[in-house]
């Protein structure tokens, strides 16, 4: 069903699009990496937070993308773009990096297709968007509906919304082929002033439909559907699970961002996502389980230091104290029916922290705690600047209920990333790290080129 809506709104935005002058833009990225150490892969932040681009085996990856843009007379733009993607470390294959149609008007998106997503943070943290929703896996397709700015409920109120709902083709390489996933979201703004602003609001995901080799094909009609959106126990086709509980497998996290600025050139961000799974978690029986943030952005991109993000996450609760059967969350699995977790592609969808081992399909460390610092600025003189890029990040990890890690796994990770030419091409230098208590360092170079047109 959402395959044949994708397809139709999308022939039907280019119909649309046809009779309009084009602008084109795009680029071509050129990656080569050398990796040593006794696991023979690269270091932690250079395949992570990639959007599928690299893995850890990878030793040269390429892609090429191109957009077209068009914007008509009313304001409203129409936006396609499509890309492909080779790398050698997962399969000797080229792959669908992104291809979609975006439609603007003065305060909604409509994408189609498969968008890559816009890196946030001046691409600082370890997450992105949400700990549950980062740039760890290749974009889904789907469909996807979301406000492209604060709606305010009158013009000279303070207060108003941001929201977004999609849903999205999770694919057959999983345990339950053809799974889909809901994801939809809602934020109230308080914005006094250009200078101080607070939005809080909630985020919502839902597994759902497929079809499992253990209880076969799942409820996927439109009644099943509206269940799937309103959290309701599913009916007599569902399995004795979802009839009790819910359909599908369901997390999500509040979210809270306070923006203030300081001054004329930097402002100041606290970010804050606690994560849930059932209604114990949503009642805050696993505080303090979630990310914590302080970002401090500088408006000057040629100052030696230009960004700060601090982060630190936490899951080791999971509502431990609730009681049996709610005293452990598992977070990210489902041993009922979505056996391969809130993963896409065999990668995390979350905070790449969350560890999905491929061989088990299964999420095998969820109980962490981690600390993040990203820093970020340019040396920079009247004639040339070199932007730069440091991640530091420490992280815990205990395994999960069931399979701890004996003895636990601390792991220390780097990467420098700096610019070295950016002229006729782009040319930029990577330098990893990954040290633990459980293995011997490793060590990675990257090299990436790329050339906009």
């Amino acid at each position: 069903m959402i395959k044949k809506i994708a397809l139709a709104g999308f022939l039907s935005l280019m119909s649309l699009g046809s009779y309009a002058q084009w602008d084109f833009s795009g680029s071509v990225n050129l990656n080569a990496y050398l990796h040593d150490g006794e696991l023979q892969r690269l270091p932690f932040w250079m395949y992570h937070n990639q959007r599928a681009r690299v893995s850890e085996e990878t030793n040269i990856s390429g892609w090429i993308s191109t957009r077209t843009f068009r914007e008509f007379n009313n304001g409203n733009s129409l936006e396609i773009g499509a890309g492909i993607l080779y790398q050698d470390g997962i399969r000797d294959k080229i792959f669908l990096d992104e291809v979609y149609a975006a439609y603007n008007n003065s305060w909604l998106e409509a994408i189609i297709g498969r968008k890559q997503r816009k890196e946030l943070y001046k691409g600082l943290s370890a997450t992105n968007e949400s700990i549950l929703w980062s740039l760890n896996a290749r974009p889904m397709p789907g469909i996807s509906l979301a406000t492209n700015r604060t709606i305010f409920f009158s013009p000279q109120s303070a207060f108003g919304f941001e929201a977004h709902w999609s849903d999205y083709l999770m694919g057959k390489d999983r345990f339950v082929r053809n799974t889909l996933l809901h994801h939809k979201g809602f934020k109230l703004v308080y914005r006094p002033s250009p200078d101080f602003e607070i939005k809080a609001g909630i985020r919502h995901f839902a597994q759902w439909a497929g079809d499992s080799p253990e209880s076969g094909k799942q409820p996927d009609g439109f009644s099943d559907y509206l269940k799937v959106v309103m959290g309701r126990e599913g009916g007599e086709n569902a399995v004795n699970g979802d009839q009790i509980n819910v359909l599908g497998n369901h997390l999500g996290s509040y979210e809270l961002e306070i923006r203030k600025r300081l001054s004329s050139e930097m402002q100041l961000q606290f970010i804050y996502n606690h994560m849930f799974e059932d209604g114990t978690g949503s009642r805050f029986s696993n505080f303090p389980d979630g990310r914590y943030g302080l970002f401090l952005d500088f408006d000057d991109k040629r100052r030696l230091l230009n960004g700060i993000l601090y982060e630190f996450y936490y899951t080791r609760n999971q509502s431990i104290n609730s009681g049996a059967p709610h005293n452990n969350d598992n977070y990210l699995n489902n041993f009922l029916t979505y056996h391969s977790g809130f993963t896409y592609e065999n990668r995390i969808l979350g905070a790449p922290f969350f560890t999905y081992d491929k061989a088990l399909d299964r999420v095998v460390n969820n109980k962490f705690s981690a600390h993040h610092l990203g820093l970020s600025g340019s040396f920079s003189n009247y004639f040339v600047s070199y932007p730069w890029k440091l991640l530091l990040s420490f992280s815990h990890n205990e395994g999960r209920h069931g399979a701890f890690f004996v003895p636990n796994k601390d792991v220390y990770s780097g990467l420098f990333d700096i610019r070295l030419l950016q002229s006729f091409v782009e040319l930029n230098l990577q330098l990893g790290l990954e040290v633990s208590n459980l293995a011997e360092p490793l060590y990675g170079l990257g090299i990436n080129l790329r050339k906009e047109f």
